[in-house]
């Protein structure tokens, strides 16, 4: 079970830029008692005394607990300490979880990994006990790890532990993005008609998805969109700026987005409104509050509201696996899109490149790689509509399709290269 201590007396502290002291997660047995070791290693994990709560994120930290939490509990239903642990527990755990279905190999390969970080901290705190290892020339060890790093778009590789338990398990493959297309965004629009006729949330319904298909920002970031930037872009016909990134390699920068006019006036109606029903929302700055206070409604408040919505829709069939992410992936598509439209007369240039990098300056990605399947989403009906009014592009396009929807085995990298290189080459 885990215990949270709401208030641990780290609040010396103030390099990690809370105004509050971060939670501890606490990790006790079923008969109430400390899990000391379990709880030294996610306290060094989550910063440790001198900077607790700066990095890894807290979330983070509550994810590892998670994860220590259950194998714990395993441990318990099988009368074994962390002590007992060997090589042959790390294949029944992994045998337990296949055969509960509670996770799918991608988890339970993360999972374990965690598993070999806490035995290993383990170790470093209890040198007497032989209880693992990395050196493979190393001789009655209970668990034999290995050492591996990941290097992809880091400057400096990324150190974990790895065991021949996990060696066998593929990866789960990632259901395809996909973005929310005409009939669906429609559908979208509708659905809250058929949940309320208060027009105070149909507009803020709308609002929200206006803003998410053309900012392409994350729920997050759209719910922190400040008031004040849609009131200045809608004045001076502008930009609206000062959107947040809040996650990856570019946490921190802001973005600036040109949403078109009638749209944008919609929104700034909607905000308007809002203020002119409670003036007090003009300090706060945020474009979507409670109807009753106006107070800004919090982030958890999102997490699964479009869900209940589409639930009550008669669309609801067409709607499922729709969320708020799929217009992010709709927005860099038709940018993608639109890109290699406008540079597909420049028959000296590498098309692809340059549209990509258009993008990124446009997304803050961290890298070329991470837009890579909204070449993909390109070759879509809907996008060819947009491609297909530049006569000079849809041959390169369909040799691009032919690429893409090739099964002769080839990964995705190695694909990616041969687009680069047709695009180079063909002339447009």
């Amino acid at each position: 079970m885990i215990h949270v201590a709401k208030a641990p007396r780290l609040d010396f502290l103030f390099n990690h830029g809370h105004k509050t002291p971060q939670p501890l997660p606490m990790l006790f047995d079923s008969c109430g008692n400390f899990c000391w070791e379990l709880n030294s290693y996610l306290t060094s994990y989550g910063g440790g005394a001198n900077s607790y709560g700066a990095r890894p994120a807290i979330k983070t930290v509550f994810s590892h607990a998670n994860t220590l939490n259950v194998f714990q509990e395993y441990l318990e239903r099988n009368k074994l300490t962390i002590f007992d642990v060997t090589d042959e527990t790390l294949y029944d755990f992994v045998k337990h979880k296949q055969d509960s279905r509670a996770a799918n190999s991608t988890t339970i390969k993360k999972n374990v990994r965690r598993i070999l970080a806490l035995l290993e901290h383990t170790q470093k705190e209890n040198k007497f006990y032989n209880l693992l290892t990395t050196n493979p020339s190393a001789h009655d060890f209970q668990i034999n790890a290995t050492e591996d790093y990941y290097n992809i778009n880091r400057r400096t590789p990324l150190r974990f532990l790895t065991h021949p338990c996990i060696d066998e398990l593929r990866d789960t493959p990632t259901e395809p993005i996909s973005f929310i297309r005409n009939n669906e965004l429609n559908a979208w629009h509708e659905a809250i008609h058929d949940y309320t006729s208060n027009q105070y949330i149909i507009d803020r319904w709308y609002t929200l998805a206006t803003l998410l298909e053309y900012t392409g920002c994350r729920i997050e970031e759209t719910i922190n969109i400040p008031a004040s930037s849609i009131i200045n872009a809608f004045k001076n016909n502008d930009l609206v700026r000062n959107i947040p990134v809040l996650k990856g390699k570019y946490k921190g920068c802001l973005r600036q987005v040109l949403i078109p006019r009638t749209e944008l006036q919609e929104i700034y109606k909607f905000i308007m409104h809002t203020r002119s029903n409670h003036p007090h929302s003009e300090f706060h700055d945020k474009i979507f509050v409670s109807e009753d206070t106006g107070h800004p409604l919090a982030r958890s408040t999102f997490n699964s509201y479009y869900s209940v919505v589409v639930k009550a829709s008669r669309h609801s069939e067409l709607l499922k696996g729709i969320s708020y992410h799929n217009f992010r992936h709709r927005y860099f598509t038709y940018l993608v899109a639109k890109n290699i439209c406008t540079l597909s007369k420049m028959s000296n240039a590498n098309i692809l490149d340059v549209a990509m990098a258009i993008v990124r300056k446009d997304s803050y990605h961290a890298s070329k790689s991470t837009l890579s399947t909204y070449i993909h989403l390109t070759q879509d009906p809907e996008i060819q509509d947009i491609l297909n009014t530049e006569p000079n592009a849809s041959s390169t396009l369909n040799a691009i399709q032919c690429i893409v929807s090739s099964s002769d085995g080839k990964t995705s990298d190695v694909k990616i290269e041969e687009i680069k290189s047709l695009i180079r080459i063909k002339p447009l």
